[in-house]
């Protein structure tokens, strides 16, 4: 007997999308079949989506140290009410997540909280690169580097990315980088500081998109050389998303995310929300999200990840003033999948290719497929229960995110998560306006960095 059939559901696969009842057993996915066959406790889909549960790659936790903002608890439930459950989580934290001390302090503060399976990424800095043998014996799922200033992380210059980049190798391990040229940008601000200008369009103009495709660049051309696996984090161009199709389609294991506000967002949004709509980088021109939308259809984008990224309302609005007085970073996460799903078939991308580029594509770039992405006989039970018709508005007062804001407040969604299950475990039910967490703090757990397959 299993533990768990959900009856009468569009399956949906790696490559289709099949009406039938999925079963569960032991955590796993245990059998796809047209018959009603025995199980402990049945959920009728009614012909609704299940969806592989999303893989993401790219969430700003702030667990440990800068928890006003968000925490493990907060942030993975919003992730799994998102129909998110895996996350991993970046390095910047107080401490910085850059040896083993601050390495364990964050994984036990995730392991009370988190309601999700997860990873950690290590920090690449410019003082740890010559101890990334022994760094890996922690089993991060990467590491991650910036190449442009940030308060929370040392950046690094060419020759130290370079250098971490062939220790990663060695290693065979991976690097995801934050492309962005600083010398370019720090030009740019003060030039603009000098004019007087503290608007939203300043900022956009300190940091244009050349900018990010040219650090993108740089950053493959490193890559090449040392032969790391990169991931290249929230893309948001075109250009950058070719410059890496152009390296992986030449057959280096490269590839690239965006994230959903470039997909939903743009400059005028920055203009009309102030700083609630500032992340780096920045919100670009109107139709530039047209243009990512036709690189995820031809391929050119291999993910998204969300780069939740969430500050406290005080922090976010000291931009009301001067947008060089606020962080960078926005709350997105519970919102994402809907979004992308509902806009992805109004766009006429298949379903599958959604689930893809969300879940399997992830796993597979971070190597924990099958275990984790894809609805897939023996990989865990991550799911989510998805009705394609309902619609409903996002209302930042009705999420699980610490701080109540969310740049996509008030926009309208096609498209709803009813149920998202973490290893064949109910997880959340959309139970009510806000939804509920069913599981206690702590239930999920740490995701192994896996070596490169190749």
């Amino acid at each position: 007997m299993f533990d768990l059939g959900i009856k009468h559901g569009r399956i949906v696969g790696e490559n289709r999308v099949d009406y039938a009842n999925l079963y569960v057993k032991n955590g796993k996915f245990a059998g796809i079949s047209s018959e009603d066959l025995a199980a402990k406790e049945t959920v009728e889909a009614d012909g609704r989506f299940v969806f592989p549960g999303g893989v993401d790659p790219h969430v700003h936790f702030n667990d440990p140290g800068l928890t006003d903002g968000e925490d493990f608890q907060t942030g993975s439930m919003a992730a799994v009410a998102g129909g998110i459950t895996t996350v991993f989580e970046m390095p910047l934290t107080n401490p910085l997540t850059a040896d083993k001390r601050s390495f364990v302090l964050k994984k036990n503060e995730a392991d009370k909280k988190c309601v999700a399976d997860f990873g950690l990424y290590l920090a690449l800095t410019p003082d740890n690169w010559s101890r990334i043998d022994e760094l890996m014996e922690l089993q991060p799922i990467g590491f991650k580097a910036f190449m442009s200033y940030s308060p929370d992380i040392p950046m690094v210059k060419d020759g130290d990315l370079l250098s971490g980049m062939r220790a990663i190798r060695a290693a065979n391990s991976r690097i995801a980088v934050h492309c962005e040229n600083n010398d370019v940008i720090t030009f740019l601000t003060d030039q603009i500081k000098q004019a007087g200008r503290n608007d939203p369009r300043a900022y956009i103009e300190s940091r244009p998109d050349y900018s990010e495709w040219e650090a993108i660049q740089r950053a493959v051309n490193l890559a090449v050389v040392s032969g790391v696996q990169l991931h290249v984090v929230h893309s948001s161009t075109p250009e950058g998303a070719r410059i890496v199709a152009e390296a992986r389609s030449a057959g280096h294991p490269i590839s690239v995310e965006t994230a959903p506000h470039f997909l939903f967002l743009d400059s005028s949004d920055f203009e009309r929300i102030g700083p609630f709509a500032q992340c780096n980088p920045p919100l670009r021109a109107p139709g530039n999200a047209d243009k990512l939308w036709e690189a995820i259809r031809s391929g050119q984008i291999d993910c998204v990840g969300t780069d939740h990224a969430p500050y406290t309302l005080e922090e976010k609005l000291r931009g009301n003033g001067s947008v060089w007085e606020t962080p960078a970073g926005m709350n997105n996460i519970q919102s994402a999948i809907p979004l992308l799903i509902g806009e992805g078939i109004k766009r006429k991308i298949s379903v599958t290719r959604l689930a893809d580029l969300y879940a399997t594509a992830p796993a597979r770039l971070f190597n924990i497929y099958p275990k984790k992405g894809a609805i897939t006989i023996g990989g865990d039970a991550d799911m989510f229960l998805f009705d394609a018709e309902e619609e409903w508005t996002v209302d930042k007062k009705q999420t699980f995110y610490k701080q109540k804001w969310t740049p996509f407040d008030g926009m309208k969604v096609t498209g709803r998560i009813k149920r998202t299950w973490v290893r064949g475990t109910l997880v959340y039910e959309d139970a009510s306006p806000l939804g509920r967490i069913v599981v206690d703090p702590g239930f999920g757990q740490f995701i192994p960095g896996a070596l490169r397959s190749s």
